[in-house]
């Protein structure tokens, strides 16, 4: 497809500091700017996503468009630095509730959409591109410098539990490449809940030698937690040192922890450890596209099918 997306942008030329040159040039059949820090595309597609999550965009969405974003600043906390703060009072209320990664897609899914409501970007054609990746091993997508480089994407949904009643009392969704983690959105419908489990997870990240956790925008609590802001030139410069070289790191899918131990020691269960480290073989996945929807055309890119 190469006409442009019929979607109203400002007539004006963008400087050469603003987005558009961040977009490579396999992806500018697919991605156009649109204005600020967006871009738009027509196209739902689990390796587009991949490729657009190893350039350094998170991808959000309005309705029948993708809107890929690269922020002129990314609020982000240094892993190996010790950047990442938790309170004494996270730490006490984090006894009440338990972690658990990859259990309850569609669950956190739907409490993203009960807490944001009309403001929530999470739409069917994205929901349905980010539960294929949640559900495979890995989304590989495949940079086209010099030397081809295949880079792993890897979505997970994180959940917080009360451990006396057993409901869901957060979570969110995130996405890994290389040693950056990226948290996309998330929602809490209990007290703590949700200091409890960024805590959790932001030190389960520090022990799996994740080197940057990426926030998206700034927010005071973000700031609170230890977040500061990398410029979008720096951001994209360590997404590209880190996607191919540290793409062997990832979560501990389908584990449970113990949200307070996880935060004071910082220490994994062995098994834990153990299902985080270990190779895992996934069948391959063919992805395959309804004719008679436009947008979900088969993507070509030289030799390359998205």
């Amino acid at each position: 497809m190469t006409n442009k997306p019929q979607i109203r942008s400002r007539q004006r030329r963008p400087s050469k500091l603003e987005v558009e040159e961040y977009i490579p040039p396999y992806l500018r059949r697919f991605v156009h700017p649109y204005h600020g820090d967006f871009c738009v595309s027509q196209f739902f597609h689990p390796r587009l996503m991949a490729q657009l999550m190893c350039e350094g965009f998170l991808p959000i969405a309005a309705p029948e468009v993708l809107l890929p974003k690269l922020h002129a600043h990314r609020c982000v906390i240094d892993l190996p630095r010790g950047d990442l703060h938790v309170s004494k009072s996270t730490r006490k209320k984090a006894k009440r509730f338990r972690l658990t990664i990859n259990q309850a897609f569609d669950r956190v899914v739907e409490g993203c959409h009960v807490q944001h409501g009309e403001k929530c970007w999470l739409y069917t054609p994205l929901v349905e591109v980010f539960r294929v990746m949640n559900q495979e091993e890995a989304t590989r997508a495949v940079i086209l410098n010099e030397k081809p480089q295949e880079c792993p994407v890897r979505l997970y949904s994180i959940e917080i539990w009360n451990i006396e009643t057993g409901n869901l009392a957060g979570g969110e969704l995130g996405y890994t490449v290389g040693s950056i983690y990226t948290s996309l959105t998330g929602f809490t419908c209990e007290d703590s809940a949700g200091s409890v489990q960024l805590a959790a997870l932001g030190r389960l990240l520090m022990k799996l030698g994740f080197s940057l956790w990426d926030l998206g925008m700034e927010m005071d609590y973000k700031t609170s937690m230890g977040c500061h802001l990398m410029a979008r030139k720096e951001f994209v410069a360590h997404v590209k040192a880190v996607r191919h070289s540290k793409g062997h790191l990832k979560l501990p899918s389908e584990s449970t922890m113990d949200a307070k131990e996880t935060i004071d020691a910082g220490v994994l269960p062995n098994d834990v450890a153990a299902e985080a480290n270990a190779p895992r073989e996934s069948p391959q996945r063919t992805h395959s596209f309804p004719k008679n929807q436009e947008r979900t055309k088969r993507l070509r890119c030289g030799s390359h099918t998205f």
